[in-house]
């Protein structure tokens, strides 16, 4: 490796997935007055937990493997907060290859390209195919019952791969929430396909069902509730989070679970 460049103040982030796919960059890190800092688009932790969807989308041939990166960043932000300078951290990458992370030198924009690019948010949902949406609802599902405290705990089934639902969230006296995934309706009928539903459960005769669909075309950060049986929302992590809190709430708790 060229000194000077081994050496430059820049250095970029990148991830190789365990399954095999393409290793890609994610974030930079730098040397900052005294410290080391750094910083990923894809790296977002909420009030409930880590958001596993900007990694998805980074990495969609990885999209199963969530919680070893979130290891593996936790480990880098010990690492960060040690260190003094970026090549401390290349050096502790090089040594827990296990993890996927390594360090290469930031060559400035004429060799590498802008660094504002390199590290630009990635393209928004409608931009994913079926398959990813798909996953990334169940990744999605599968955090939020870990790390969110009015749903962690509650069970989860998930789907197998083409079946109408994806996943099956099971609450208080054997009441269950079908969760789907509506990646045709338009923003503007919405409604039009809830309202379906709630006839639809009307008519079943199974009173303890209720559903929730996720449109990924959904314009409206907020949730969109029919009744206690109905709940709609967008396809972002806080989307899905703020719209299944709404109907369990809706429906009600099992006091002993909490």
């Amino acid at each position: 490796m060229n000194r000077s460049l081994s050496q430059t103040p820049i250095k970029l982030l990148r991830y190789t997935p365990r399954s095999g796919g393409k290793c890609r960059i994610f974030g930079a890190v730098w040397k900052r007055k005294d410290g080391v800092h750094w910083a990923s688009p894809i790296v977002n932790r909420t009030g409930f937990g880590f958001d596993p969807q900007p990694f998805m989308s980074r990495f969609p041939d990885a999209a199963f493997e969530v919680e070893h990166f979130e290891a593996a960043v936790a480990w880098l932000d010990s690492v960060c907060f040690a260190a003094r300078e970026p090549i401390e951290v290349a050096r502790a990458c090089a040594t827990e290859v296990d993890l996927g992370l390594s360090c290469v030198p930031y060559g400035g924009p004429q060799r590498d390209g802008d660094l504002a690019s390199l590290l630009s948010a990635d393209p928004a949902h409608g931009a994913w195919d079926d398959d990813l949406m798909r996953s990334s609802v169940i990744v999605s599902l599968t955090h939020l019952v870990k790390d969110h405290p009015v749903l962690r705990g509650l069970p989860l089934d998930v789907a197998r791969d083409g079946a109408q639902e994806c996943a099956w969230l099971h609450l208080a006296d054997e009441r269950v929430v079908r969760i789907k995934v509506d990646s045709q309706t338009e923003s503007a009928h919405v409604i039009d396909v809830l309202l379906a539903e709630h006839d639809r459960l009307a008519t079943s005769g199974q009173g303890n069902e209720h559903t929730f669909i996720v449109f990924p075309r959904l314009r409206s950060a907020l949730p969109v509730t029919l009744t206690q049986r109905v709940t709609g929302s967008g396809i972002k992590y806080p989307h899905i989070a703020n719209g299944l809190v709404r109907l369990v709430w809706g429906v009600g708790r099992d006091p002993a679970s909490d």
